[in-house]
């Protein structure tokens, strides 16, 4: 069986009113997702394999096409390097049928730039458990250099 993971070195995820928002903290792109897209990445994050999500969308009266649209939604979060791969787990499946129908059993997700340059510049999200946030930029891991090609990167993106 497959599993995945939130990519916790590059993405910090957050999911509010069942919807969720997930940011790349190297590109400062932030992507979201419908409801019924946070559902299966939620299921996803919390240790489901696919075989056994996609199993569980065919018992709930999927449409035809859910295993291809299935298969292309975690391919996009795999391409985005917001999941990686797990270890094997067997964490039950848990869908909400209601989300599902209300999206029609689509899986959105939309990429944002539009805070990239504020995201990129702003380290408050970068916030070390046992260091705390301070105005130095090394403080939060990144050496001089590092920060210099993180900030190169905000200037690529004008």
């Amino acid at each position: 069986m497959t599993n995945y993971k939130l990519n916790e070195e590059k993405m910090f995820a957050d999911v509010t009113d069942g919807v969720a928002i997930i940011i790349n903290s190297e590109t400062g792109i932030y992507y979201g997702l419908n409801s019924f897209g946070t559902n299966i990445y939620e299921n996803i994050v919390n240790g489901a394999s696919i075989k056994d999500i996609l199993t569980k969308l065919k018992s709930i009266g999927a449409t035809n096409d859910i295993e291809k649209e299935f298969n292309k939604f975690v391919q996009i979060m795999i391409d985005k390097e917001i999941l990686i791969n797990s270890e094997t787990s067997s964490a039950a499946v848990n869908i909400d049928e209601n989300i599902a129908k209300e999206d029609n059993y689509e899986l959105s997700i939309n990429e944002y730039n539009d805070a990239q340059e504020m995201l990129l510049t702003d380290p408050i999200h970068e916030v070390k458990e046992d260091e705390g946030w301070t105005p130095e930029k090394d403080s939060i891991g990144y050496t001089k250099e590092e920060t210099l090609v993180r900030e190169k990167k905000v200037d690529l993106g004008k």
